[in-house]
């Protein structure tokens, strides 16, 4: 029997204006280790998935994939899911958050706004219904993620399974910066035909 190998693509989303060379400020508050308070300001809104660069556009995708070894394909024994993103340290401030060797994906961005507004933006996912090979599908919602960072009790940017639409993953409050690392897995609980299966998670930061 071949191998099966289901793949998913994380890319960067910026889609509002960045501030090329912004200084911000940062504190970290007590109650949530990888939420920060950033200084108000003129309107920025950033994020990053994977390999990033701090302020500026960045056009690289990164992978997430695996290989279902043959006598494993749809056993129901979950595959964990490897990256090619080298993101360890935070792009805000370069404090090491995630481990890329263990598959981490770095996902992190903040809303500015100048002082006293409560607009809120909105972190979601999409992706397609299925990851594809010709033919050949793969539910999208076999894919799903686990959610840390190095010295993060609790997950800032819930864990969750792929709903093969657009989903809500948290809000993000003005000025202030949210960061995780995400591990991907794939269900594997059914036989599916050889092939190489790919698909695009598209992470968007929106704000009003």
């Amino acid at each position: 029997m071949n191998l099966c190998h289901p793949t998913m693509t994380a890319p960067r989303q910026i889609p509002a204006q960045i501030l090329v060379g912004a200084a911000l400020l940062l504190s970290v508050l007590s109650a949530q280790a990888w939420v920060l308070s950033i200084a108000a300001g003129t309107r920025v809104v950033y994020l990053a998935v994977g390999n990033a660069t701090t302020n500026a556009n960045n056009t690289t995708v990164n992978l997430v994939s695996t290989s279902v070894p043959a006598a494993a394909v749809g056993n129901s024994v979950a595959q964990p899911m490897t990256s090619n993103s080298t993101q360890a340290t935070s792009p805000y401030d370069n404090y090491t958050v995630c481990q890329p060797t263990l598959g981490q994906v770095y996902i992190g961005g903040y809303l500015r706004q100048p002082a006293g507004s409560a607009v809120n933006a909105v972190l979601q996912v999409t992706t397609p219904a299925n990851l594809t090979s010709g033919a050949d599908t793969i539910p999208f919602t076999q894919i799903s993620w686990t959610s840390t960072a190095l010295g993060n009790a609790a997950a800032d940017i819930p864990a969750g399974t792929f709903t093969g639409a657009t989903q809500f993953l948290r809000n993000i409050a003005a000025n202030t910066y949210v960061e995780n690392c995400h591990t991907f897995r794939y269900a594997n609980t059914a036989i599916r035909a050889a092939g190489t299966y790919t698909g695009r998670a598209t992470y968007t930061l929106v704000a009003p």
